[in-house]
């Protein structure tokens, strides 16, 4: 197994459209989207198989079952897969040839989506009242009425100023997004209360303070969660007795600059829609669960959905999400949805008369991704056994002949899932994808911890603490 050495407007709907830069699948190295497994034909299923495999997974919405991990990490992974796909080409720019232009950013788990362009490019998230100014990221105070007081910032529309509009798309990751603010200016109070670092260097050090300590979360808690321990363990094995962590990529390789593998963005990565669960009890005052989307016959604004003020009485006790103290009983946390082939009702009635899965399964369709099969050989990975497939037996038999051969790579994923993990966590395909991206983007950016400090512990902010968590930063941030 090689080592790969560690470097030196409004939001648009979620799932409608094909990423600029993903349209045509770029085969060139030094773009921002590639492929992982370069040869491999496009999946060999026609409009019919897929609607009928659509037509499958809405059979099945209506069951939920308990996952593995707090719900929370649900939403981390929408707050990352913002991140890593995070772009700021100028909107005139937009119309351009993606794969033509050169400006656009690397991928790095580096939280442009918080930081934007910075203070001087990006103004209007930074607060101009903070010792120094701009020092800090700016706090949204909501005008009397029905909101909480507390908000992400915003215009005078309602509209958020975030450095990306999707992290304003429903009222939990507006809230993360949210607590991400907090932690900066909690950092910024620190580093001053410190007083080590001097006043011109002080944001700087609390940007970067903040990025490693979230790469440490994604790459110590979230991907230990998500892909299971022996996976991540393979992927980023740490280093004994203070020697540096050693990163194992098989699949995921690339020259200089790290990119976003199609079969991850399309497919792997969107294992997320799975863990969804369809409502969620975010806090003990309204004593009931709340759904994700409006429900038809429901109370005006009684639901998630996002892209407005956060209303009086939503906002969340993190406890519910993320395990912030041990004994409280089972509701704390909750956990999300196991990583199965049942997906959350919600899903299938977006807003737009739009179903998720579908998009998913289109999606696949339009970057001619290859089928489960084809990359599980590649990897040299066992193929499921179609008992393992979980196909409906209501499938007409030429599609369920069609996909036996050849399943499209996001459905897979979830089978594997479902059959080699018991929905726990992402099986030996996905899971591997998935930790091989994000510890490879890691690795691949010049400014990460991992680069940087490759023996660095995020000890800095909690003394005598070798480790982070997300209850961490959700204490440290006031949450």
């Amino acid at each position: 197994m090689p080592e790969v050495p560690v470097a030196g407007g409004r939001a648009a709907r979620h799932g409608i459209t094909i990423p600029r830069g993903l349209a045509a699948p770029p085969r060139t190295p030094g773009g921002r989207f590639g492929t992982m497994f370069d040869g491999l034909k496009a999946c060999a299923v026609v409009d019919d198989d897929i609607d009928e495999l659509f037509k499958m997974l809405d059979r099945r919405k209506t069951e939920f079952r308990e996952g593995a991990f707090p719900a929370g990490f649900t939403y981390l992974g929408q707050f990352v897969d913002h991140d890593i796909t995070f772009d700021q080409t100028p909107i005139e720019q937009r119309a351009v040839d993606p794969d033509a232009l050169v400006s656009f950013r690397t991928p790095r788990l580096d939280l442009d989506s918080l930081y934007g362009g910075g203070p001087q490019r990006s103004p209007r998230l930074y607060d101009p009242q903070s010792t120094p100014p701009a020092a800090k990221l700016l706090v949204g105070v909501n005008p009397p009425g029905p909101f909480e007081p507390e908000d992400l910032p915003r215009d005078d529309t309602g509209l958020a100023l975030v450095g990306d509009p999707r992290n304003d798309e429903n009222l939990i990751i507006a809230q993360l997004h949210l607590m991400f603010i907090r932690f900066h200016n909690a950092v910024v109070d620190i580093l001053v209360a410190r007083g080590v670092v001097p006043e011109k260097d002080l944001f700087e050090e609390a940007r970067r303070l903040v990025r490693w300590h979230y790469q440490w979360i994604v790459a110590h808690e979230f991907l230990h969660h998500v892909v299971g321990h022996s996976t991540a363990d393979a992927v980023f094995a740490r280093g004994a007795a203070g020697a540096p962590p050693t990163v194992h990529l098989t699949h995921f390789t690339f020259e200089g600059e790290p990119f976003i593998p199609l079969e991850f963005s399309g497919a792997a990565f969107r294992f997320g829609h799975s863990l969804v669960r369809p409502d969620y009890a975010i806090n003990d005052t309204l004593g009931r669960a709340i759904p994700i989307f409006p429900r038809d016959g429901g109370e005006e604004g009684d639901h998630l959905g996002g892209l407005r003020r956060l209303p009086k009485g939503l906002k969340i006790d993190w406890r519910r999400f993320f395990l912030l103290q041990r004994g409280l009983g089972p509701r704390f946390p909750r956990a999300g949805h196991l990583i199965d082939t049942s997906i959350a009702p919600a899903l299938f009635d977006l807003p737009g008369d739009r179903a998720l899965p579908l998009l998913n399964l289109r999606r696949g369709q339009k970057l001619e991704l290859p089928s489960g099969q084809d990359v599980a050989t590649r990897m040299e990975i066992p193929q499921l056994k179609p008992a393992e497939l979980d196909f409906d037996q209501r499938l007409p038999a030429a599609s369920r002949t069609a996909l036996l051969a050849a399943t499209p790579l996001w459905y897979y994923v979830l089978a594997e899932a479902q059959s080699r993990r018991g929905g726990a966590c992402l099986g030996p395909v996905g899971g591997r994808i998935v930790a091989e991206v994000l510890v490879g983007l890691l690795a691949g950016d010049p400014d990460s911890y991992l680069s940087r400090d490759p023996t660095w512990l995020p000890d800095k902010l909690i003394p005598k603490r070798r480790d982070f968590e997300m209850a961490d930063l959700i204490r440290l941030a006031g949450g």
